[in-house]
């Protein structure tokens, strides 16, 4: 029977290394759940260890290794108890919420790690016999009582606080429910060590669902992205923007036949650059945004002429950004700031980098606005902020806005090196 235990204890930590390796390769690092999971696990691994080393010297002329091993493992599963219950609740949002049943959790398994101590003068939870025979004593069932209150705790907060959530999420049940009964299996059938392979089998449900759930915010992430980005790019074909360019090619035709050619070529590569950005799932060149920027520029000075004046001081466009992205900036500067002038005015676009970061700033020197103050135009500048979440989803770009009324407004993109928007940029779409 030995052997089986230790069979099913060593099987127990490949499944723990594997989850693991999962982990650590493909988990987001930075998140507080997926560390505290990490430690799960860890805590798990060593906890099969001890049990495995223990039964591997149960009965044998060995007595101290056989007392190290057993005496590991009751510690080991209280801290197990306690780093997975707190798992739970920090999922739902319930550890620092929950007081009592934090404290009851903590109480819990602090008294079960204390009468393990205990158990080692008094026999309470096992004894070792002078055979070097682990057997369970008189309050080997407290053992097990103390996990079950435990867990009983942390299901019972979670379905009495998070019931839409209970029943949205049935896995949740399953979480509490598996344990709960590997712990009474193993007081109905003692000859099998049934708590570290049910513990772990417990674990890999945890991992597969919560894998499953980072999938479906995955997709709903691109879904709500991929929408965000129609919606730009329809923002910026506008009708009155359209009706103004052809009115203006129009009267070019008349006056001035090669300028509205001209036109009509940038036309065309504009309407082409915002049809090729819908299909771009991925950040994007540089040059190529920069390029798309300069085709509306030139659009808008054939309609505003020399009260549109534009400066570039383009020192780097090795980087990647999201399609769309400068567009509806440069926009904001052209129709909310140097065309409000009666004089006209003047937009600056740069690039440059530091040792962090990629940077452009587009600058003018337009009416300007108080950021204090919300603008009552009647607009729902849902333009900006759809750029600010789509850098900050697609490359942890950071778009910071400046302004002073009667001085102009700076924005700025930032898209620090460390997210790799480099030359090798894996996530980069190359279309031309």
């Amino acid at each position: 029977m030995a052997e089986i235990n230790v069979a099913l204890e060593c099987f127990g930590c490949l499944l723990t290394l594997i989850l693991l390796g999962s982990l650590l390769v493909s988990g987001d690092r930075a998140d507080p759940s997926n560390r505290l999971f990490v430690l799960v696990l860890l805590v798990n691994l060593f906890c099969l260890g001890a049990d495995a080393w223990a039964w591997q010297w149960n009965g044998t002329e060995h007595v101290w290794w056989n007392w190290v091993g057993n005496l590991a493992q009751y510690l080991l599963s209280y801290g197990l108890l306690l780093l997975y219950c707190r798992y739970l609740l920090e999922r739902v949002d319930l550890w620092r919420e929950g007081v009592w049943v934090r404290r009851g959790v903590w109480l819990l398994a602090g008294a079960g790690a204390l009468l393990t101590v205990v158990s080692q003068f008094t026999g309470l939870f096992y004894t070792i016999t002078p055979e070097n025979l682990c057997q369970r004593g008189p309050g080997f069932w407290l053992s097990h009582a103390l996990g079950l209150g435990a867990l009983a705790l942390t299901g019972g907060e979670m379905a009495r606080r998070r019931r839409a959530l209970w029943r949205e999420e049935r896995s949740l049940a399953l979480y509490v429910l598996l344990p709960m009964g590997v712990l009474v299996a193993e007081l109905v059938w003692p000859e099998i060590t049934l708590l570290g392979l049910g513990a772990t089998l417990t674990l890999v449900l945890v991992f597969v669902n919560v894998q499953l759930q980072q999938n479906l915010r995955l997709r709903e992430r691109e879904k709500e992205l991929a929408e965000k980005k129609i919606a730009i790019m329809l923002s910026q074909i506008q009708p009155h923007f359209l009706f103004n360019i052809l009115g203006s090619i129009e009267w070019l035709c008349e006056t001035d036949p090669p300028k509205a050619q001209e036109a009509t070529d940038e036309l065309a590569r504009f309407l082409r650059g915002n049809m090729d950005s819908l299909r771009s799932t991925r950040t994007i060149p540089a040059s190529r945004e920069l390029e798309h920027v300069r085709c509306y520029l030139n659009l808008e000075r054939i309609r505003f002429g020399d009260h549109l004046r534009v400066e570039y001081e383009i020192e780097t466009s090795d980087f990647f950004l999201p399609a769309l992205s400068l567009q509806p900036l440069v926009e904001n500067a052209v129709r909310h700031g140097v065309t409000k002038r009666e004089e006209g005015g003047t937009i600056w676009v740069s690039t440059w980098e530091s040792k962090e970061a990629y940077l452009v700033t587009i600058r003018d020197d337009g009416v300007g606005f108080d950021p204090a103050r919300p603008q009552k135009d009647g607009r729902e500048h849902v333009g900006i902020e759809n750029v600010r979440s789509r850098l900050a989803a697609q490359c942890d770009g950071l778009l910071t806005i400046a302004s002073r009324p009667g001085q102009g407004t700076v924005a700025q993109v930032r898209i620090p090196k460390t997210t790799g928007q480099g030359k090798e940029n894996p996530h980069a779409d190359h279309r031309g």
